[in-house]
């Protein structure tokens, strides 16, 4: 679909147009791999339970529906392949169906929803923003792709809810979610494509407003008790993603990838330096030869990788491929163009099992792989009952 809002920048680099192209090869049996034996064999019925029959039984569980469609919708968009169409069709009509009527469209009860959490910053309602994100991603992936309308009315209706809730009400992002609030900000990736494809400028406003976010003083009388992650200023400053919000590599690079977002429709240069200063802190001291980064799901010290099973959290090395085809795209540097496919052979792939498409949550250099499997309290971490 045609974008109410242009890019302001000038694109360095634009991918050629691949539609009607057949691909075979190393990359295509992986990528064919993953629609027969994923994409066309998740069960919906699990990931769309948390929306029919709130509360969620994992409180994270509504991410799992909008990266379905988000990633069904560009495998798609590639192959043409009429199963995809039909079962995204289905899971965005039942989505939609579960949204109420003042926009909701997490998995939470009434009493928890944009709450604050239990106390312990890890767990309950402060993943509720984090869900809409995934869902807003999903529902305008899928209406860029074809137009739905109902698509998009729903992403509109559910971002108002988030505006009113955050910006008229000035209820702290910072406070709405764990990780000093980046899990909630994240949400500026979606808002921003909002803003892109209907021109609104309350969407425009509330991105403004999640930047500034970021940059919350510490409350002393809420249970969250730390500075605010000042993302944007200690990337301005230092650049060491180590010494940055808690060093927790997913969702900062989710909220760069917003970012960049952001940056294409409301050039303000310091949104560019601060991402372009964590991605050569990352590429320099903290990627391991695979082109993937994070232990444990958190950055590390300058060049300590420890090989182990937590190598490699499989979300930090899809956002660190977003944030790096960002950078390729607005800079059209060549460097960007080799991580890209570093990280795409030796990283992505090889978290895909070839024989049963499975995937694992980390990629260790030294041991065995589990794939699907909770073997440790941090892989367990995209399982019911477990804390990501």
């Amino acid at each position: 679909m045609k974008p109410a809002v242009q890019t302001q920048v000038e694109i360095a680099f634009e991918p050629a147009d691949l539609s009607g192209i057949q691909y075979d090869g190393w990359i295509a049996d992986r990528m064919g791999i993953n629609v027969e034996k994923r994409l066309l064999t998740l069960d919906l019925d699990m990931i769309l339970e948390p929306f029919v029959n709130r509360p969620g039984k994992q409180w994270w569980a509504g991410e799992h529906v909008g990266k379905f469609l988000h990633a069904a919708t560009y495998a798609w968009q590639f192959t043409g392949d009429d199963r995809l169409k039909a079962r995204m069709d289905s899971a965005v009509g039942r989505l939609i169906d579960t949204q109420l009527p003042n926009g909701y469209l997490g998995t939470y009860k009434e009493a928890d929803q944009f709450g604050q959490g239990d106390g312990t910053g890890w767990d309950g309602p402060v993943w509720d923003v984090w869900t809409h994100k995934y869902v807003l991603i999903g529902l305008l992936t899928y209406f860029s792709a074809t137009g739905h309308g109902p698509s998009l009315e729903a992403s509109r209706r559910a971002a108002d809810l988030l505006y009113e809730v955050f910006v008229v009400g000035k209820r702290s992002m910072r406070l709405a979610s764990a990780h000093q609030g980046m899990a909630a900000t994240s949400v500026l990736e979606p808002i921003a494509m909002l803003y892109r494809l209907t021109g609104e400028r309350r969407y425009l406003e509330f991105c403004h407003a999640i930047v500034d976010a970021w940059e919350d003083e510490n409350d002393p009388e809420t249970w969250m008790n730390e500075d605010g992650c000042r993302l944007l200023t200690s990337l301005l400053e230092h650049g060491d993603v180590y010494r940055t919000a808690g060093r927790k590599a997913y969702e900062m690079l989710s909220n760069l990838v917003g970012l960049l977002e952001l940056y294409r429709l409301d050039p303000d240069e310091r949104y560019l330096t601060a991402c372009t200063n964590a991605w050569n802190d990352i590429s320099t001291k903290r990627l391991y030869i695979t082109g993937t980064a994070s232990y444990h799901e958190h950055f590390t010290p300058d060049h300590r990788l420890p090989p182990g099973q937590a190598a490699g959290e499989g979300c930090v090395t899809v956002t660190w491929l977003q944030l790096t085809r960002h950078l390729l795209e607005l800079t059209g540097e060549v460097r960007y163009a080799d991580e890209l496919e570093r990280t795409t052979y030796n990283a992505l792939l090889a978290a895909q099992s070839p024989r049963t498409g499975e995937v694992t949550y980390f990629v260790p250099l030294s041991g065995r792989k589990y794939y699907n499997g909770p073997r440790s309290p941090a892989a367990r971490a995209v399982f019911p009952g477990a804390s990501r």
